[in-house]
């Protein structure tokens, strides 16, 4: 390559690149900082707050938290995935058979009800948690309570507490509609052609089309439930059995100090950092294997829809 034909380094790309990198390792920082800050002592902390190096690292912090004779972190963990599934499962099977019948069937007040869903996109949820609460609360029939709900605690500290709200949801609904929307109906048209139903048009034909946006659901939904903190407070503070992840962290954070054996005079930092750490490893698992399909996904819906 002669000289004169040699790409030319553009100012503006290396001030592009500067930008990216600082950017990049200011949003590192504190994942490093806590990483570690967990595999250190109070005594690093406290003598480096800026940046916890560890003079003796150590996984003490891990040990007690991983440890089944110690914690019911597992039982947590198993508490949480159930309720994930769940949450994965039923509104994901909703939003799609939703989507379908918002984008591609036609009947009277469609548009209306549509509205009307997306109506409730307007307010926000913590309006509903205290009506939420009551409904469970007195449930017929639930937790000793009569036929007009009276009497009982209806589903609080029951497992149905945790998984009957929210199995709707409108925002995934509104998502799977302009998914729809933005696929041909050449598609569907061909199918019918063939013989094929309702039914079989909606997930042999358009069901594997859908898999970016899908994976975009799944990523959302199992972040929102894993994080999920004040309604599993609301209604199962009193049934450490069904306490899901982050519930029970918070549980764990308070007992730390006695777990180690220091006074509750003492804040343990570093063993916070590890609860931290571990709660969010299960979420950078995910995103890792996932992170091709949600680029897709969140890429073809902002264009499409």
């Amino acid at each position: 390559m002669t000289p004169s034909r040699r790409p030319r380094f553009k100012i503006s790309r290396g001030i592009l690149y500067a930008l990216l990198i600082i950017t990049s390792l200011v949003m590192a920082f504190p994942l490093v900082f806590m990483l570690l800050g967990s595999i250190g002592t109070t005594a690093d902390y406290t003598r480096s707050p800026w940046l916890p190096v560890p003079s003796a690292p150590t996984l003490e912090n891990y040990g007690i938290i991983l440890n089944p004779g110690k914690t019911e972190v597992w039982k947590w963990v198993v508490n949480t995935l159930i309720r994930a599934a769940w949450y994965i499962l039923i509104p994901g099977i909703i939003s799609v058979m939703c989507g379908y019948v918002f984008a591609k069937l036609s009947f009277r007040g469609r548009d209306a009800a549509f509205s009307f869903l997306l109506l409730s996109l307007m307010l926000p949820g913590v309006v509903f948690q205290v009506p939420t609460f009551v409904m469970m609360a007195r449930f017929p029939l639930a937790g000793g309570n009569s036929i007009l709900g009276q009497g009982g605690t209806g589903f609080i500290n029951q497992w149905p507490a945790l998984l009957i709200p929210g199995l709707v949801n409108v925002y995934y609904i509104f998502m799977m509609r302009q998914t729809f929307y933005s696929i041909p109906a050449d598609f569907e048209e061909a199918a019918r052609v063939d013989g094929a139903g309702t039914l079989r048009c909606l997930f042999s034909v358009y069901l594997p089309m859908l898999k970016p946006v899908l994976t975009v659901l799944v990523i959302f939904q199992f972040v929102g439930i894993w994080n999920d903190y004040i309604w599993p407070l609301f209604v199962t503070s009193g049934n450490p059995q069904i306490y899901v992840m982050a519930l029970g962290f918070q549980y764990l954070q308070q007992a730390g100090n006695s777990l180690k054996g220091l006074p509750n005079t003492i804040t343990d930092y570093p063993f916070t950092f590890a609860l931290a750490a571990c709660s969010i490893l299960p979420l950078v698992i995910m995103f890792l294997f996932l992170q091709k399909y949600f680029v897709e996904g969140v890429a073809g819906f902002a264009i499409k829809g």
